[in-house]
């Protein structure tokens, strides 16, 4: 008779430690100020957002239907690019989702970083199909922070609305300590996403459009290669 052979178990993923955790929430402050740079810098060059797809996605619509189909077909490409960049982010969290070591998301913001250069380089040609590769990497970052500290870089509206249910609860009752932390760190989310927006206006008065989109990538670029060389926390920042 055949003998039954158990299957090997499979081991349990480890969890991120909460000092990795923290570093990630960290990093989601410096990247929320790339994509709001990158945001305002092609808001300015070409009236168009690629950051947040609120507005592309009602754009789209709107323009097909009132017979504008090149400007409405564009709009929805944008959608289509930003969700093809959070494709890349679930396949890169796909085994361990928020359990994945920071080391194994690096190549992906080093990736983010470099699309959103090549999109700089682009801009600075006035090519509009740079709009689609700034999309994707914000959409890579917004996957890969979503999944990995449950915050966004570019989602203002969830942001505001976390915000908004934070401090009513705040006022209605008292906060226990995970929801204090969580009402700072949105607080400097939404305020490095001001500040940038702001910042990259300006610069626009001293470089290119294009050269602002360039700049605000080296961050990103940064922190991909801090994961791959120091996947770890480091210093009292945890950075």
């Amino acid at each position: 008779a055949p003998v039954a052979v158990a299957p090997t178990p499979t081991p349990a993923t480890a969890p991120l430690s909460p000092d990795c955790r923290r570093m990630y929430v960290h990093w989601c402050y410096i990247m929320t100020l790339a994509t709001s740079m990158v945001n305002s810098a092609t808001l300015i060059q070409f009236d168009e957002v690629v950051m947040h797809m609120t507005g592309p996605s009602t754009k789209g619509p709107l323009f097909l239907a009132s017979g504008l189909a090149a400007r409405g077909w564009h709009n929805l490409g944008t959608v289509g690019a930003f969700l093809f960049g959070c494709l890349f982010a679930g396949l890169a969290t796909s085994q361990n989702d928020a359990n994945t070591p920071v080391k194994e998301t690096a190549p992906w913001l080093i990736m983010a970083g470099s699309m959103l250069f090549s999109a700089g380089g682009m801009a600075s040609g006035n090519e509009h199909s740079c709009l689609y590769i700034a999309a994707a990497a914000g959409g890579i970052l917004n996957g890969l922070t979503s999944k990995m500290t449950t915050f966004r870089v570019s989602h203002v509206t969830g942001t505001v609305t976390d915000l908004g249910l934070l401090i009513g609860k705040g006022l209605g009752a008292s906060l226990d300590a995970p929801s204090a932390l969580k009402l700072r760190d949105l607080g400097v989310l939404m305020t490095s996403w001001l500040f940038g927006g702001a910042f990259a206006f300006w610069l626009s008065n001293f470089m290119a459009v294009g050269k602002v989109i360039m700049l605000s990538s080296l961050p990103v670029l940064a922190l991909g290669v801090k994961g791959l060389l120091k996947p770890y926390a480091k210093g009292p920042w945890k950075l």
